[in-house]
C-alpha cells in the first residue's frame, strides 16, 4: 500500500485548517458499529494505519483548499442556506468496505444522493467571490474511511483477507444535513478532525 500522508499532500495542508463540507457520521450508532467491528483487525498493523476514531467518522461532501476570509465565510453559509433549502433526506447502504492504495474505504450506494448533494454544494461556493474550487471529477465518489494508511511498508494480503473475512451486516444512513467544519489534517495521529461551523439541515 502507499502512505496516504504523502509529503504532497501534507504541503496541500500547509496553510490549513480549510473549510469542508461534510456529512457527519458519528452520530449514527448503526455506522459506529459498524466501523467498530473492524477495530481488531486494524490493530495487528500497529502504526501502518490510521484509524479513525468514532468521532471523526465523516463523508467528505467537498473541500476548500484556500484560505477564507470572516466575510466569504458569511456570504458562503448564505449561499449554502439556499441551494441546501432545496435537497430532501436520503438514505444509503454503508458497505462493504473496499481495499485501497492509501487506505480502508466504506462504500455508500446509491451514490445519486451524494452526488446531488456535492453538485448544490458546489454550485454554493461557486457563488461566492474570490473562491476557486479544485476541478470536480467526472463522477462523484462517495465514501467514508475507517482507516489512513500512515506508512504504507507492508504486506496488505493479511489486511485485505481478514477484511474479506469479517464482512458485517451493512447498514443505512438517513442523510438529512451537512455541516460546513474547518477541517484540520493530523498526520501524526494519522486522520483529520474539525470544528463545525454551520449546519444545513435539507428542506
Amino acid at each position: 500500500m502507499e502512505t496516504f500522508f504523502s509529503p504532497e499532500r501534507q504541503s496541500s495542508w500547509a496553510f490549513g485548517p480549510f473549510l469542508h463540507f461534510l456529512v457527519l457520521l458519528n452520530h449514527h450508532e448503526d455506522y459506529r458499529a459498524y466501523a467498530r467491528a473492524h477495530r481488531d483487525l486494524f490493530s495487528r498493523f500497529g502504526d501502518h494505519l490510521g484509524v479513525v476514531p468514532e468521532e471523526w467518522l465523516h463523508c467528505t461532501v467537498q473541500g476548500i483548499y484556500t484560505p477564507t476570509s470572516a466575510e466569504q465565510t458569511e456570504r458562503l453559509i448564505e449561499t449554502t442556506r439556499r441551494e441546501i433549502a432545496r435537497m430532501h433526506p436520503f438514505t444509503v447502504q454503508m458497505g462493504p468496505t473496499w481495499p485501497g492504495v492509501t487506505g480502508v474505504t466504506m462504500a455508500m450506494y446509491p451514490e445519486t444522493g451524494v452526488a446531488d448533494l456535492n453538485e448544490r454544494v458546489r454550485a454554493a461556493v461557486e457563488a461566492v467571490p474570490g473562491i476557486e474550487l479544485r476541478p470536480g471529477a467526472a463522477k462523484f465518489w462517495a465514501h467514508s474511511t475507517l482507516a489512513y494508511v500512515r506508512n504504507g511498508e507492508f504486506d496488505d494480503g493479511p489486511l485485505n483477507r481478514g477484511r474479506r473475512d469479517l464482512r458485517p451486516e451493512r447498514v443505512d444512513v438517513t442523510i438529512d444535513r451537512v455541516h460546513l467544519v474547518n477541517q484540520r489534517q493530523d498526520p501524526a495521529a494519522g486522520y483529520y478532525t474539525w470544528e463545525v461551523v454551520e449546519e444545513f439541515p435539507f428542506a
